[in-house]
């Protein structure tokens, strides 16, 4: 079991840490490529700090464990809103603009959705996932066509030299595929001898491990005052996720429902609608509604638990 654990804690290092160098080889290069700020945060920046999700997820269907693949992906879509922005809510009020709660949300809502209803049969198959993969391409042209230059300020992120944003770009790559493999491995382990589903640690432990990168991107991002971006860090992370990340690691290999349950489901699905609910009131996610979040977060951890 130490042996175990040790392994579990040194993949959620490696994730943390590949996360970060990927996620800051990522804002350069989409700063580099002109984009504002909110549309690095919905693109280069979400799939930086989603690609943890993307190595565990793709690694848990590889060794059989499609279960954690998907409550992986629920885990961290609940984590982003309810943990990340709720506690950068807490540092400092977070306005949101007015693209986001009519574009952006929406569509995160409409994944939530559509990943339900693809789960009715139990199974996500191949086609899905190419279904999911297209949807994620369509967002994507989608922000840069409607994103204007300049909406936010530039950044103050020093621009590293082009051989060394390409060496951190493939070491964060390979300490990823490393976390998320030992991560895995442990996570099984101790599920097993706990008598504690592999839905439920992929759910918990697992999800709040692979939400790392994105809680230091936003906290980061928060402290340089891009509220922006740290709000389209999640929103574009949460989007990533469930088109991007479930729909490649089913396109691999069809993905079981196994254990992931409709309360799962319901709870991720209610964090967004919350979500979408209080940034409609003054287009701001104040410091009280990001305690209500963080509040219910960590009630809904405990039901799973019991």
């Amino acid at each position: 079991m130490i042996t175990h654990i040790l392994l579990v804690a040194a993949g959620l290092v490696a994730l943390y840490f590949g996360g970060e160098l990927l996620v800051r080889a990522a804002v350069q290069i989409g700063q580099r490529l002109g984009l504002s700020s909110l549309v690095v945060g919905l693109t280069v920046v979400a799939f930086g700090t989603s690609a943890p999700e993307l190595a565990v997820s793709l690694d848990a269907a590889l060794v059989g464990s499609a279960e954690i693949a998907i409550a992986n992906v629920v885990g961290s879509n609940l984590a982003n809103i309810a943990l990340v922005l709720a506690l950068s809510a807490l540092l400092v009020p977070i306005a949101i603009q007015r693209n986001v709660l009519r574009r952006d949300l929406p569509i995160m809502l409409g994944g939530f959705a559509v990943m339900t209803l693809m789960l009715l049969d139990s199974v996500i198959s191949r086609l899905e996932g190419g279904l999911l993969i297209l949807g994620l391409v369509c967002y994507l042209i989608l922000v840069i066509r409607t994103s204007k230059e300049g909406d936010v300020d530039a950044t103050d992120d020093p621009h590293d030299p082009t051989l060394l944003v390409g060496g951190m770009l493939v070491a964060g790559v390979v300490m990823l595929a490393a976390g998320g493999h030992w991560l895995v491995e442990g996570a099984i382990f101790i599920a097993s001898a706990m008598g504690v589903s592999e839905a439920v640690i992929g759910m918990t432990v697992v999800a709040i491990g692979t939400s790392l990168p994105e809680i230091a991107a936003s906290l980061i991002s928060i402290k340089k005052g891009q509220c922006c971006m740290a709000v389209g860090n999640v929103v574009g992370s949460n989007i990533w996720n469930t088109f991007g990340v479930l729909g490649m690691t089913a396109a691999v290999l069809p993905l079981e429902q196994g254990g992931v349950s409709a309360l799962m489901l319901g709870v991720m699905a209610l964090a967004g609608v919350a979500l979408w609910v209080f940034c409609r009131t003054r287009f701001e996610l104040s410091r009280m509604e990001g305690m209500v979040l963080l509040v219910g977060y960590f009630g809904a951890q405990g039901m799973l638990l019991i």
